[in-house]
């Protein structure tokens, strides 16, 4: 497990050789696990995003990662 991004309002999460990402909101409490052409897309995006600008704003990565809400679907549980 690779922790890809941690804010106050998200935490996304690579499991190697699952070619998967999890995308956690904290603040609904809900997560979702990104695979597929979905993973491909969404981590296209991450790279590019990163790309832009030497490091790009927590405000700027949120706002881009809250596009991905709708998919987020699965409440979050501590064990």
């Amino acid at each position: 497990m690779n922790v890809m991004y941690s804010s106050e309002n998200y935490y996304v999460v690579e499991f190697p050789g699952l070619a998967g990402i999890e995308l956690v909101d904290k603040t609904t409490g809900r997560g979702g696990f990104l695979e597929g052409a979905v993973e491909v897309k969404f981590r296209a995006h991450m790279a590019n995003l990163a790309s832009e600008v030497p490091e790009p704003s927590t405000e700027s990565v949120d706002e881009f990662l809250a596009h991905y809400d709708a998919l987020l679907m699965n409440p979050v549980s501590l064990h």
